[in-house]
């Protein structure tokens, strides 16, 4: 009888930290916030800012049209990165599966009516708020609004900024 060792199931890799342009260590689950670079984000700049979560490895999720994608964490060099906000590595975990499950989906084209609206004045909050809270899309700080409710963490965000 010849007797077989099962093999260990390999070792989760260890998702790599990502040093920021300033210096900072940026953990998996950390978000951050930039310019935007993209057309949209002339706009939405001036309603919320550009938002996104690092999930690793040198990668961020992040909503751009024509949706949630991954892409190089250098990519925003101008990137203003949350480090000090204290979460736990099961936190830091599904805040980055929760990012990763959400790539591909459709980005929130509506909203940037909603923002244009307001950044003209033409709209206040309290008209848009039944359009806002139907909406099932994603613009930048809804991502990040998810992410850390998947995470059991309520984020403050800008007033158009809403989970739905």
């Amino acid at each position: 009888m010849t007797i077989t060792a099962i093999p260990a199931p390999p070792a989760r890799p260890r998702l790599a930290p990502y040093i920021a342009a300033n210096g900072d260590t940026i953990l998996p689950g950390c978000y951050g916030l930039s310019q935007g670079g993209e057309i949209t984000g002339e706009l939405i700049r001036h309603a919320t800012g550009h938002a996104f979560i690092y999930i690793g490895n040198g990668q961020i999720v992040e909503a751009v049209p024509p949706a949630v994608r991954m892409a190089p964490a250098a990519s925003r060099p101008d990137a203003v990165w949350q480090v000090h906000y204290p979460l736990t590595g099961a936190q830091r975990a599904r805040i980055c599966a929760r990012a990763r499950a959400l790539v591909g989906g459709p980005y929130d084209y509506p909203a940037y009516t909603g923002f244009a609206l307001k950044v003209l004045k033409i709209s206040g909050e309290a008209e848009l708020d039944p359009v806002f809270k139907a909406d099932h899309w994603r613009v930048s700080a809804e991502l990040v609004a998810d992410c850390y409710a998947y995470a059991g963490i309520r984020l403050a965000l800008p007033s158009l900024a809403r989970p739905a």
